[in-house]
This record gives structure tokens, C-alpha cells and sequence, in this order.
């Protein structure tokens, strides 16, 4: 399984994630990504889609998400913010 970070507010109007030309995604390798995983899990901080990569002619690489498992997975253990530490 394969997580692609995303920001989900940067949809195009078939409500795919466009992803290519986030700055974050320069070097990201979205053609062998393609190719070895069929499902991949895309994330906005603690939200997490499903979906798979697709090259749109126009777009570049997309997510096409199911929107309809957002909130559907959980992660364990709940992240922690780093705080102080111990010390002898």
C-alpha cells in the first residue's frame, strides 16, 4: 500500500485530486507509483482517501478518489506531539 499526500481542497471538476502540479510532488515518481499499486491511500493531515493515480491529458497526474471512504480507516497508535523529554 502506497500513501500519497494530497490537499483536498485542490479538486478538479471531476473531483479528482490534481496532484501533479503541487510543489510538494516535483520529484514524486507518480508513473512507477501507477504501475505497482493498485490502491493508494491519499492524505490531507488526518484525513485519508482511497483511490489510484491517473494521467489526465490535460492535468498531469490525478488522484481518483472514493470519496465515500473518507473517515472509514484508522491509524494506531494516534499521533503524538513531541514533547519534552526525560532526562538522568
Amino acid at each position: 500500500m502506497i500513501t500519497i499526500e494530497a490537499d483536498f481542497n485542490h479538486r478538479d471538476e471531476h473531483d479528482r485530486l490534481i496532484l501533479a502540479d503541487l510543489t510538494m510532488h516535483r520529484g514524486t515518481p507518480f508513473a512507477s507509483i501507477a504501475e505497482r499499486a493498485r490502491e493508494v491511500i491519499f492524505v490531507d493531515g488526518e484525513d485519508v482517501v482511497t483511490g489510484s493515480l491517473v494521467l489526465d491529458d490535460s492535468r498531469g497526474w490525478v488522484g481518483a478518489v472514493d470519496w465515500a471512504t473518507a473517515d472509514s480507516r484508522e491509524a494506531w497508535p494516534n499521533a503524538i506531539l513531541p514533547g519534552p523529554t526525560l532526562r538522568d
